[in-house]
């Protein structure tokens, strides 16, 4: 069963509110549907999660967790699959998101490099007072298309990864119940 496997990798509830920020909702963290390992719970959190993992910002955490609360999907799935962008995916995805939302609103193209660039002067920005980045490549680099392209990658990989898992755990459990079961479709039912 994928129950099991899933539960061995995503993190336990104690787990998730170690964490500062997402102790604040340890109040509404007692619904037992959060906690779920079936079907629906888990296709929703997949949604969520992959939906969040392309914000753009640090929140995406409190995000997928906000969601899961609203549609009662699975907490640790949702939290888990935030880090699709990581520090490693987080690069190509920037420059894919870019490049959909500049082909769509016709604005500059830009080098992987200069999104690299940017990311390294944002977190500057954010955490030691450096320069603005949005400020210093204004005239090569569109906010517009930037967001637009997140906001279609985002909902497409949420879209596909959503429909994938839904699939696959139906034929993970399609194939279980055969197995249990002794189903042999080469062997010809024999006639009473």
């Amino acid at each position: 069963m994928p129950q099991k496997k899933l539960r061995d990798w995503l993190p336990t509830p104690d787990q998730i509110l170690q964490s500062q920020t997402l102790k604040l909702f340890a109040p509404h963290l007692a619904d037992a549907r959060l906690w779920q390992f079936n079907r629906h719970s888990l296709t929703k959190a997949v949604y969520i999660g992959v939906l969040c993992a392309f914000f753009p910002l640090p929140g995406q955490m409190p995000l997928a967790l906000i969601g899961a609360l609203i549609f009662r999907a699975n907490v640790p799935m949702a939290l888990g699959l935030t880090w699709i962008t990581n520090p490693i995916t987080t690069l190509p995805v920037f420059y894919a998101s870019y490049q959909v939302g500049a082909k769509i609103l016709d604005a500059p193209d830009i080098s992987l490099r200069l999104i690299a660039r940017m990311l390294a002067d944002l977190s500057a920005w954010v955490f030691s007072g450096g320069a603005n980045p949005f400020i210093t490549y204004k005239g090569s680099f569109s906010l517009a298309a930037f967001a637009l392209g997140l906001i279609i990658l985002g909902v497409l990989s949420s879209i596909i990864s959503g429909l994938v898992f839904k699939y696959f755990w139906r034929y993970k459990i399609v194939n279980s119940w055969k197995k249990r079961h002794g189903y042999r479709p080469h062997l010809k039912k024999s006639k009473k």
